[in-house]
């Protein structure tokens, strides 16, 4: 095959992905210890759990942790908040993960600026927040890193800070930072996701109908998955080092939180394939 034909294929088949509305069936979960520990996704907007979910959804289906995905937000547009609600629990039903909520509308006003200014809006948002951490007291926690490139994912990152500093000194989980509008700079894990999740995540991004009308973005999420084989390869590898023969992937940077503070969880990188078992990236 030439280059050109080649090019033409591979655009024809994002283009054709764009049309794709039926999702493939819903995952197969294993039964879950009364006990089981919990991962959860605190996602800025209604498909953030789908877009950056690989760790938890493979956590869940192959360790059999209970998945909690804690809505921040239900978007900025107030004529669209119910509905993202009602697509947001969908997704989550079919992709097998428990969905906790901030009342109707999620919270408002998740944004740096907001947190510098102080006052009640921010303090009522972290107060909520820390309810929901000191109730569950998950594990392990995915949240956008402080660069992420969007209002509301920075602020989802600095309202997870001030949330866990009002909680007790015991509770160290891990905290895997994760990224989508603007890429990390020092990732130190990469996890395999295989052909049958990556398929479960955009299909879980299907019952995001109204966004996907809008972007059709879950077209382009394996694209994302392969450039974060690329970068990791040399990001969370050695510079110039050999290429891990992934198809896809995301990326994370896995931190503590202990004593008031995120620390490494380790030094150097980390690499999870899809025959590796998951919790071999904590």
């Amino acid at each position: 095959m030439d280059l050109i034909s080649h090019l033409t294929r591979l655009s024809t088949l994002v283009r054709d992905g764009r049309a794709l509305t039926t999702p493939v069936p819903a995952p197969q979960y294993p039964p879950r210890a009364p006990n089981a520990p919990i991962v959860a996704l605190l996602s800025p907007h209604p498909d953030d759990e789908c877009i950056v979910g690989g760790l938890a959804l493979r956590l869940g289906l192959e360790s059999g942790w209970r998945v909690v995905n804690i809505a921040i937000t239900q978007g900025s547009d107030p004529t669209r908040q119910l509905a993202r609600g009602e697509e947001l629990r969908n997704a989550c039903h079919y992709l097998g993960f428990e969905c906790e909520n901030f009342g109707e509308r999620g919270l408002t006003r998740v944004f740096q600026d907001a947190r510098d200014r102080g006052g009640d809006v921010w303090q009522a948002n972290v107060d909520a927040l820390a309810e929901k951490l000191s109730r569950l007291r998950p594990a392990l926690l995915l949240a956008p890193h402080a660069h992420d490139g969007q209002g509301t994912h920075i602020g989802t990152y600095w309202l997870m800070l001030d949330a866990l500093a009002q909680l007790t000194k015991d509770y160290a989980p891990l905290i895997a930072l994760t990224e989508y509008w603007s890429t990390m700079e020092t990732p130190n894990l990469m996890v395999e996701i295989s052909l049958s999740q990556l398929a479960h995540l955009v299909s879980g991004l299907l019952h995001h109908t109204g966004e996907i009308a809008r972007n059709p973005y879950h077209a382009s999420l394996p694209l994302w998955m392969m450039e974060a084989v690329r970068r990791g390869s040399e990001r969370v590898g050695r510079p110039g080092g050999t290429v891990v023969e992934y198809d896809f992937a995301t990326l994370y940077t896995l931190l503590r939180w202990r004593d008031g503070a995120l620390e490494r969880a380790w030094s150097g990188g980390r690499f999870v394939s899809a025959t590796d078992h998951p919790e071999m990236a904590l």
